[in-house]
């Protein structure tokens, strides 16, 4: 009976078994079309060579790049805490942040130059572009002249020690530490112009790369210090920033000779009349910027006078580590800056109406990916900063509900600085730099650092909801008045 049921068992597990392979067969055929499409697009989207590609192009090359620079910046600040203890590099973090605070005291003349250079680029007007860029090259090198200047008189009344709150034992090292950086600050004035340059000419990408290599070169000056000398603040300045001033310098020559060559400064294409022009253009953005300052750049002092050194510590520790998130979401928002600057000109409505959408989207994903990094935090911290600092949960949530607002208010600040209509920008911006300082103070002071954070998202909260309603205006071409200005 066994012998009579068997052929016919094996006769249907082998038709069983043949449906099943070609079953899996057309899945995979249809895995593999699908695949095809997905590579057909993404190389067609990548070569084409029209706007929405150049934008495509400079995300995609800048991913590898960003995301080398997160990690590298993650591995520095570990080291840097190892290297001269928390306090100390507490003390480089204030010193540093109202150094990043001078170096936008460019009167607006990068985001102006930035604008302009877009336009020349996209009518390929190269000769009008290198006399843009030669004059702001001497405008931002008087400038630097003038802030040292101004620095070396006003040094002469200053207790930096007083100003920073050190303890007595940095009393010495406080006034060198100031000094170099001043002399850094003066140099980036100049030198930093090459990634307004990069990016207005859609080479975002390039842009991410000098900054990575500047972290790298960073991060083998500190281990050769680490490693071969004893703990000293002043070689901590040395490394993370004369060594990044050095790779940025090496990075001008080489694409002025190269990639840029068509826009490389002369000292014949000066032209002063040239830079009164974008003196006006950038006025707004430099209101802009002075605002901004006062919103991102203030935090340290306020925690560190208000806290103390060890908070700022803290709060830049968990700062960064959500910054590492922003900063592979700012490699999307970047060249989009230029795109609508583009398209705007152009009257091309129907691609910021479009880019917007996809902007948004992204904000949902970047929701996501918000609340994964809080929730996984204190395994990442426990790895990554170990016992050198105590990291409470509840600052890293408020932090995290910052970055929500902060991309959000972002995503609208791209839109309205690409097409130029600042007049609300400006008001809304000074309004909320007022207003931040001492609500900053008092919240700080009310619950310490969490309310330094709280206050600085409410701000940003409302400037979002105002952006928000100007783009939307922009988008369907129904802004007029004060919000077209």
């Amino acid at each position: 009976m066994i012998q009579i049921n068997c052929p016919v068992a094996n006769s249907d597990m082998g038709i069983t078994a043949l449906a099943k392979i070609s079953g899996l067969n057309k899945k995979l055929k249809k895995i593999m079309h699908f695949f095809e499409i997905l590579l057909d697009r993404f190389n067609n989207l990548y070569t084409r060579g029209d706007r929405s590609s150049l934008v495509f192009k400079n995300i995609v090359n800048s991913i590898f790049f960003k995301g080398l620079g997160i990690v590298l910046s993650l591995i520095l600040v570990p080291m840097s805490i190892s290297y001269v203890g928390a306090e100390e590099y507490g003390v480089w973090l204030t010193v540093s942040s109202v150094a990043s605070w001078m170096i936008q005291f460019d009167f607006g003349l990068g985001n102006g130059l930035r604008n302009k250079l877009t336009k020349d680029n996209s009518l390929q007007d190269f000769e009008n572009a290198r006399v843009y860029v030669s004059s702001i090259y001497a405008v931002m090198a008087l400038i630097a002249v003038g802030f040292l200047v101004i620095f070396l008189i006003f040094d002469q009344f200053v207790d930096w020690q007083t100003v920073f709150n050190t303890p007595d034992n940095l009393s010495s090292p406080i006034k060198t530490v100031v000094y170099l950086v001043m002399i850094l600050v003066c140099i980036s004035f100049v030198v930093q112009l090459l990634h307004t340059i990069l990016t207005a000419v859609h080479l975002n990408y390039k842009a991410n790369l000098v900054n990575t290599f500047c972290l790298l070169f960073s991060l083998i000056v500190l281990s050769a210090f680490y490693y071969f000398s004893e703990s000293n603040l002043v070689l901590l300045v040395v490394a993370l920033g004369f060594a990044s001033l050095l790779a940025t310098l090496f990075f001008s020559v080489y694409y002025f000779f190269n990639d840029l060559k068509k826009y490389r400064p002369s000292f014949n294409k000066i032209d002063f009349k040239t830079s009164k022009s974008l003196i006006s253009v950038g006025g707004m953005f430099f209101i802009i910027q002075i605002g901004t300052l006062v919103l991102y750049q203030t935090s340290n002092i306020i925690i560190a006078n208000v806290l103390g050194h060890e908070d700022v510590a803290v709060y830049n520790v968990v700062y960064k580590y959500f910054t590492a998130l922003f900063m592979v979401v700012s490699v999307i928002l970047n060249p989009y800056w230029t795109g609508f600057a583009e398209a705007f000109g152009l009257n091309d409505y129907t691609w910021i109406k479009n880019s917007m959408k996809k902007l948004r989207k992204i904000f949902f994903l970047f929701i996501i990916l918000n609340v994964f990094s809080l929730f996984v935090s204190p395994f990442v911290f426990e790895i990554w900063i170990g016992e050198r600092l105590n990291i409470p949960f509840e600052v890293t949530f408020f932090i995290s509900l910052y970055f929500l607002v902060f991309f959000w208010f972002n995503i609208h600040m791209t839109l309205i600085n690409g097409v130029g209509k600042l007049r609300v920008l400006v008001i809304v911006i000074l309004i909320a730099a007022f207003v931040n300082v001492p609500l900053s103070i008092y919240l700080g002071k009310l619950w310490g650092l969490i309310g330094v954070v709280s206050a600085n998202s409410i701000v940003l909260f409302v400037l979002g909801i105002v952006t928000y309603i100007q783009s939307q205006k922009i988008i369907n071409q129904k802004a007029e008045g004060i919000w077209f200005k």
